[in-house]
């Protein structure tokens, strides 16, 4: 048994290799276990199948495998004409053959070997569906590069014969089609005849047939080709169609024919007297679609009007206006009727003659058809009763009053009343809007006191969406800041999950409006002349805080506020600019020389270079002195983040980075480190520990910090590969089981790092290209065999130090921070156990990779710990840009009691587990959660009181 035993071990460590001659240089390639691969195989030969069916199928399955390969495309070309040329089969049979052509070729020379025989099929062909696959595959093949123009041309004489001699709906949609893509830029008897056909086409008796007529003559305006003025009649024509699907190419094509020439007049009706441009004309058509019978030219004609330019001031004033005509006089409706009697306070006496009369007269010959057709078409729009149709309007009303002033201020009225609508996507796009249209408009007492009634509104979306117009809007008189902020506190008495947007809309309020806010001073601190009053106290007054807050903002713009605030005042300012410095600025205060709080100039960005460069020479020195600099660079750019917030990222990596290094070298200084079974039961425990330490920090550099160079995403990929190394090298010597699952894992990590240095074009440093030469020449790369190369190259080659940062200030780091629920919070939550309990999240987070990794993590006090997937409804994107905000509910649950209120902590987390092979992780000491999550924020507690199950009735 001792000789068996003893033969199996040199069989495994003992072997010898004898080389007859130098091997050659050769590429990296590694070899592992072969893994299953699920992939479509598509053989030729199913094409060379008798029965159709079989061929059918073939065809199909050869769609779907597309692309093919290089080499085996003649074979399926050869294989296709062959069918082709076969008229035995069922028509389907040409007709996928034809549509798997079209789409296998796509070079010249290809083309020329299958045209002809494709020309050829349509001469012979009976079968309607064949000859318009036919005319589609042909324009296809004419296209293939370089474009050959004689191909072109048979395929437009083609189809211009088809269109005479046939009259089928399929053929001639296709055969319109390839004259629009196929007709020449330039001038010419090809030309003058495609429009020509195209035009007839635009009167067929067949509804697809006009339709494609026109939307081929946009493909050809779209070449430049200008279209005749008789072309454009007949385009308004087109609109009263009875198909909707000839109404919306019209719509388009006319939308097209305005911009290429705005200021060409058009006639009005059918006198030739009165002109108008073809812009005005144009939008006076579309808006005509508003009123259209099907909601999809409605929609288009909305969408349409927001982006035409270059519009008459009275067109743009007519689609707010609706006018009533009754015996040529213009009949004003009952709101205006009492609006006027309103206004004129008393009522009509009767005793003298003509009293009420209508005073305004409208003469015949100024009324025109053309003017009546932009009458009231966004009022239409926003009347409609399906919401699209509104939100198209709110959208197009948008775009046309960024470019007009005077627009905006008219369309005011109409965007408050949206407001009230039934729908929560109109009202929020409406908030929207305004906000959009914010600083072109200044609001009135009156249209405010309707905003402010949508703060009421249960939906947060829409309070938070009006908090931010509230925030970039301009407010006329003292009145409007004060309802404003009235209607703000009553707002956080409703909901008060709404208190940071409402800090937010109050800090940009008081910045828009320091000379309002001065005036209102004494009224929103309860200021007297004469008499002191009672010192609110900022620990339970919010109403207070959020006065301070708006008094505060404004201050920093109109300093005449400060000699009017109390001593207790400025107290708290100094504790609300401690507690949330993102809402209070910075101020000075009367009888102080300097604010406590003003930035001061600091050299950070030098010192963190400085910190680098001393830990880049502290390679010569011994390793001691080298763990002493490691240990003070670390805790040194530790605390750059907080005098620097915008080199906190940066500094966190380099800060980060080093921590490796020095756990690198603590492993390394540790002696008999390769064998695990001779130290202590605290060494061994510092070991692993260091270890585990190592992944987790490697792990969060990879994966926790975007924006970086090539250069600093070289080093990191090459730390984590060390990282991969060391662990193999400690598992397979100190443990006895299977590190199958890690030499993968590391296999993969070094194909990826070559991969990326040779994108990168980098140059790898002495251990990888070490690491890729050994491995290059290592036959069967097994976990043992990869440990032995590996251990004297980690003993030789120290890591390397991070090379001197670019742009710092680049650097970003996801992070989060948590708002609701308080940390601070004694709230206890108490449930039946079994049953759940919802707890309101609000977080916000920035910069995340990927937001598909995003997880809610609740430690529970038995150490449990539960992963939970937010739904993609609840994280929202926000500005900045790389900004998301998470607002959902979280269940917590217990399934048995407990005799006190135990906290439960909620963080965020980043659920890496894809990213690396779960195997690696086998021989990890630290939880599975932990070994594939990245921390992002510091968990919040939560007081949570299970109570039992009460028996009986």
């Amino acid at each position: 048994m001792a000789a068996l035993l003893k033969k199996r071990v040199l069989s495994e460590y003992c072997q010898t290799v004898v080389e007859e001659a130098p091997r050659p240089a050769k590429r990296l390639q590694f070899v592992r276990r072969a893994r299953a691969i699920d992939q479509n195989y598509f053989s030729v030969s199913a094409l060379q199948a008798t029965d159709d069916k079989q061929l059918l199928s073939a065809l199909i399955n050869l769609y779907q495998s597309l692309p093919i390969s290089t080499e085996s495309q003649g074979e399926v070309i050869e294989a296709l004409l062959v069918l082709l040329q076969n008229d035995s089969h069922p028509p389907i049979i040409a007709i996928r053959s034809l549509a798997v052509l079209a789409t296998i070729i796509t070079t010249h020379a290809q083309a020329q070997l299958v045209f002809d025989e494709v020309m050829n099929l349509g001469r012979r062909a009976t079968c309607k569906r064949v000859m318009a696959q036919l005319v589609n595959s042909a324009c296809a093949l004419s296209q293939c590069p370089p474009v050959d123009t004689k191909y072109q041309d048979q395929v437009i004489q083609f189809a211009l014969s088809q269109l005479q001699d046939t009259n089928h709906h399929l053929i001639k949609i296709r055969c319109l089609e390839a004259l629009g893509v196929l007709c020449p830029s330039d001038s010419g008897r090809v030309q003058t005849s495609i429009v020509k056909t195209l035009t007839e086409h635009t009167t067929n008796q067949d509804c697809r047939a006009r339709r494609a007529a026109i939307e081929a003559l946009l493909q050809v305006h779209e070449k430049g080709v200008k279209l005749s003025e008789e072309m454009y009649h007949i385009l308004c024509k087109a609109l009263k169609d009875d198909y909707q699907c000839v109404r919306e190419a019209a719509l388009n094509l006319i939308k097209v024919v305005a911009d290429s020439d705005p200021e060409r007049l058009v006639p009005i009706g059918d006198c030739d007297e009165h002109h108008v441009c073809l812009v005005d004309h144009a939008f006076s058509e579309i808006c005509n679609m508003v009123n259209d019978n099907s909601i999809r030219v409605r929609i288009q004609a909305t969408s349409l009007l927001g982006s035409m330019k270059g519009i008459s001031e009275f067109f743009l004033q007519q689609t707010l206006d609706k006018k009533l005509m009754s015996n040529m006089r213009r009949k004003r409706s009952a709101h205006e009727r009492a609006k006027a009697m309103v206004a004129s306070g008393e009522w009509s006496s009767g005793k003298t003659w003509g009293e009420d009369t209508p005073k305004e007269k409208v003469e015949a010959e100024s009324v025109s058809v053309i003017n009546t057709g932009a009458c009231g078409a966004f009022v239409h729009g926003l009347e409609d009763e399906y919401l699209e149709v509104r939100n198209s309007a709110l959208e197009s009303i948008c775009a046309l009053a960024l470019n007009n002033v005077q627009f905006a201020s008219q369309s005011l009225d109409f965007l408050v009343d949206m407001f009230n609508d039934e729908i929560e996507e109109v009202r929020l796009k409406a908030i929207q809007v305004m906000q959009q249209v914010a600083p072109h408009i200044t609001l009135r007492a009156d249209q405010l006191g309707e905003i402010l009634h949508a703060l009421k509104d249960a939906s947060i979306d829409i309070r938070e969406s009006l908090h931010k117009f509230l925030a970039t809007t301009l407010l006329p008189t003292m009145d409007c800041v004060k309802l404003c902020v009235t209607a703000l506190l009553e707002n956080l008495k409703r909901y008060p999950q709404d208190k940071r947007s409402i800090h937010k809309c109050l800090v940009s309020l008081g910045t828009n409006h320091p000379i309002l806010v001065h005036a209102l001073v004494p009224q929103l601190l309860a200021i007297h002349p004469y008499l002191d009053g009672v010192e609110p106290s900022v620990q339970d007054g919010g109403d207070y805080i959020c006065k301070l807050i708006l008094v505060l903002n404004a201050a920093k713009y109109c300093p005449m506020i400060l000699p009017l605030l109390e001593q207790h005042t400025k107290w708290h300012y100094s504790y609300l600019r401690n507690t949330m410095p993102q809402f209070v600025p910075v101020l000075k205060l009367a009888g102080e020389g300097k604010p406590a709080t003003e930035p001061v100039k600091t050299n950070t960005l030098r010192f963190l270079r400085a910190s680098l460069e001393r830990v880049a020479l502290s390679e010569q020195k011994s390793m001691q002195l080298r763990l002493a600099i490691y240990e003070t660079a670390y805790c040194d750019m530790m605390k750059l983040g907080d005098i620097d917030p915008s080199l906190s990222a940066g500094a966190q990596f380099a800060a980060l980075y080093t921590q490796c290094m020095l756990l690198f070298n603590k492993i390394m200084s540790t002696r008999n480190w390769l064998t695990p079974s001779t130290l202590s039961q605290q060494q061994s425990g510092a070991l692993k520990s260091h270890v585990d330490q190592l992944l987790r920090n490697t792990f969060r550099l990879r994966h926790a910090f975007t924006n970086l160079s090539s250069n600093e995403e070289a080093s990191i990929r090459n730390l984590r590969l060390r990282t991969l190394a060391l662990q193999l090298v400690y598992v397979v010597h100190g443990s006895t089981g299977s590190a199958l699952g890690l030499c993968d894992n590391f296999l993969e990590h070094t194909e990826a790092m070559y991969r990326f240095l040779t994108e990168e074009k980098l140059k790898a440093d002495s251990f990888l290209e070490a690491v890729f030469e050994e491995l290059s020449h290592l036959e069967e790369p097994r976990p043992g065999a990869v440990a032995r190369i590996l251990q004297p190259l980690l003993l030789s080659s120290p890591v390397p130090a991070l090379s001197p940062i670019s742009n710092p200030e680049q650097i970003r780091m996801c992070s989060a921070e948590i708002c609701e629920p308080q940390g601070d919070s004694e709230t206890i939550h108490k449930i039946t156990a079994g049953l759940v309990v919802g707890i309101p999240f609000d977080a916000e987070i920035w910069h995340i990779p990927d937001p598909s990794t995003l997880r809610i993590k609740v430690a529970y006090p038995d150490q449990s710990t539960h992963l939970i997937i937010p739904q993609k409804g609840h994280l929202r994107s926000v500005e900045p840009p790389g900004v998301y905000r998470l607002l959902t509910t979280v269940l917590l649950s217990a399934q048995m009691s407990w005799s006190e209120a135990m906290q439960v902590g909620i963080s965020l987390v980043l659920d890496l587990s894809d990213q690396e092979v779960l195997s690696a992780r086998r021989h990890s000491t630290a939880k599975a959660d932990d070994s594939a999550t990245i921390q992002i924020v510091q968990p919040v507690k939560v007081f949570l009181w299970p109570k039992p199950v009460r028996k009986g009735i």
